[in-house]
């Protein structure tokens, strides 16, 4: 819906702003924070005596240069900011977002905007191979320490999780339950690339490492024991390790991370272990930015589908179910590791990796195997599924798998 023209100032740049986040799919929540934050700022500029403009301004005036450039040269020093801060001033990233997000206002105000232009990003440096390996080192060092403490475990998942995958944090934090292969040997991760809309993310699927896996193993063990005091069903991934702050909210441990406080936590709990391990003939300091683990990484991905196709699911769940049948009744009548039951563990792990990848839900095909017979842990650790991520299922669902609820 186009913006009402008759309005001016601040009130015609929230509107602009409600027309922009309203667009569903159109932009990602970061971005709906950054559109919301720009109009909030500008509006404060037009009641600023160093703006050309006041609160009557039109839309056609509020994005001529002279005004866009006033509105920039005030935010960048900070004289626009609602709260005090260590350094008031703005850096180019800043800058940039603002004219990225006075294109958008512009936009869904009909009127053209003169904005001035926008240098190409500066290219960051990959990290290189060697310093890579040397990354992976410490981070198989910290794995092999039994006495880590909660913050060290989950930023070993995260950060070997990183190395493998190159993921954003956002990306990173977007991660649920969901997205772990039933063996935690791949992970599905949705590719929002900086600056691209919700409409054009796609997914990726990527191998783990041994190293991704085991830190997984260890941190899926850990948000369990987070999880029991928090009600109701969760998915994400990572999690907060205590209570934390949302605005005037207190939110209890074991709420989904989100990617400042994911930020945050990492960087404590990298502080933390640097200082410990200082001193050890091997260790080599983890970075305190998340950013430098992801650069120079390449991983070997193959695509999938956002969401399902429907006559495809049917048929791999299907083949799920079938398999899942001939693995309960070789684990019946034959010997234990049998090559009759090999085989059937062997066919029905492909099968559950197919429909995985497809996107057929965790709950959907344990319930195709509880049907067929597998019923227990260990026929479903034979079937391809990791025992600590059928408990975060279990957790994610609410405290009980569907499949064991059709068993009864």
């Amino acid at each position: 819906m186009p913006v009402d023209r008759s309005l001016k100032g601040a009130e015609m740049l929230r509107a602009a702003a409600a027309e922009v986040c309203s667009r569903e799919g159109g932009i990602s929540d970061s971005r709906r924070r950054q559109v919301r934050w720009v109009a909030n700022e500008y509006g404060r500029a037009l009641a600023h005596p160093d703006h050309p403009l006041d609160v009557e301004a039109e839309a056609g005036p509020l994005f001529r240069q002279q005004s866009v450039d006033a509105y920039l040269a005030l935010a960048g020093r900070g004289a626009l900011r609602v709260r005090r801060a260590a350094s008031s001033a703005s850096g180019d990233h800043s800058r940039q977002i603002r004219i990225e997000v006075l294109a958008l206002l512009a936009k869904a105000a009909g009127v053209y905007a003169d904005l001035p232009p926008q240098p190409d990003p500066a290219r960051k440096q990959p990290v290189p191979k060697r310093a890579r390996s040397l990354l992976r080192t410490s981070l198989e060092e910290i794995a092999d320490r039994g006495e880590a403490l909660p913050g060290q475990i989950r930023m070993l998942a995260l950060g070997a999780t990183a190395v493998d995958t190159g993921a954003r944090s956002g990306e990173l934090c977007a991660c649920r339950i969901e997205d772990l292969a039933p063996g935690l040997d791949r992970v599905r991760i949705v590719r929002r690339p900086q600056g691209w809309s919700e409409a054009e993310a796609y997914v990726e699927l990527i191998d783990l490492s041994r190293l991704s896996r085991t830190a997984l193993r260890r941190w899926l063990v850990e948000r369990h024991a987070l999880l029991e005091r928090v009600r109701g069903t969760t998915t994400a991934l990572w999690v907060g390790l205590r209570a934390n702050h949302r605005g005037e909210y207190t939110v209890p441990p074991g709420t989904p991370l989100e990617p400042r406080g994911l930020y945050r936590a990492w960087t404590r709990a990298v502080d933390q272990t640097n200082e410990q391990m200082a001193g050890e003939p091997s260790w080599v300091p983890l970075p305190t930015r998340m950013e430098q683990l992801r650069r120079g990484v390449s991983p070997k991905a193959s695509p999938a589908p956002l969401q399902p196709d429907a006559e495809q699911a049917v048929v791999l769940l299907d083949d799920v179910a079938a398999c899942g049948r001939a693995l309960a009744e070789s684990r019946r009548s034959g010997e234990p590791d049998s090559d009759d039951e090999l085989e059937a563990r062997l066919a029905c792990r492909k099968a559950v990796r197919a429909a995985w990848a497809e996107g057929i839900e965790h709950a959907m095909q344990l319930s195709a195997l509880t049907e067929a017979g597998l019923t227990e842990t260990a026929d479903l650790a034979a079937a391809g599924w990791e025992p600590t991520l059928l408990t975060a299922i279990e957790r994610a669902m609410g405290w009980g798998r569907p499949s064991k609820s059709k068993a009864v």
